[in-house]
C-alpha cells in the first residue's frame, strides 16, 4: 500500500510541474514599442489590455458564489454593458507572477485571489483560476469563500 502510495504522489507532482511548464498563446505578452503600459483603467473603472483587446471591470465584493457571479456580470451596465465571466484562458492571461500581491496588475485591486469563469465543469461545478498559484480548479457553484467576479468584454 505504501508503495502506491509514493507512486501516486510522484505521479501528481509530475503533473503538477507539467502543468506550470503549459502555457497560453495569451500568456506572458508584453506591449513593445508602443512606450505605453499594458494594462490602463478609465474613471468608469473599466480596464482596458492593450495586448488581448479586452475589457475588465472588478465585482465589487468577494466571497461570490458562482451564480452570483453570473448575474452580476450579465446585469453589469457600466460603460454600454455587454459583459460576461472570462474564459480560463482569458484569465490565464491576466497572471502576472508578482505584480501584485495576487500576481496581477495592480490596477485590478481585487479582493480575493480566486477568480470563477464562465466555463461550466459539469452540472454543479465550475472552473476558475488561483491567482496565488497560477492553477485552474473547480468548485461547486454554490462555494463563495475568496471567490471574486470578473467582467470581460471585447473592447468597444
Amino acid at each position: 500500500m505504501a508503495r502506491w502510495y509514493r507512486l501516486s504522489m510522484m505521479a501528481l507532482i509530475l503533473l503538477v510541474v507539467w502543468g506550470f511548464g503549459q502555457s497560453s498563446p495569451l500568456e506572458a505578452q508584453v506591449v513593445e514599442g508602443q512606450g505605453q503600459p499594458r494594462f490602463s483603467k478609465a474613471n468608469n473603472g473599466v480596464i482596458t489590455d492593450r495586448v488581448t483587446g479586452l475589457e475588465w471591470y472588478v465585482g465589487p465584493n468577494e466571497d461570490n458564489t458562482w451564480r452570483e457571479a453570473k448575474a452580476w456580470t450579465e446585469s453589469l451596465t457600466v460603460d454600454g454593458g455587454g459583459w460576461r465571466l472570462p474564459t480560463m484562458a482569458e484569465l490565464k492571461a491576466i497572471y502576472q507572477k508578482g505584480a501584485s500581491p495576487y500576481n496581477m496588475d495592480p490596477l485590478f485591486q481585487v479582493k480575493g485571489a480566486w477568480a470563477w469563469s464562465g466555463e461550466l465543469r459539469n452540472d454543479w461545478s465550475v472552473w476558475g483560476l488561483a491567482f496565488y498559484n497560477n492553477l485552474q480548479g473547480w468548485h461547486s457553484m454554490n462555494y463563495g469563500n475568496g471567490r471574486v467576479a470578473l467582467a470581460v468584454r471585447s473592447r468597444r
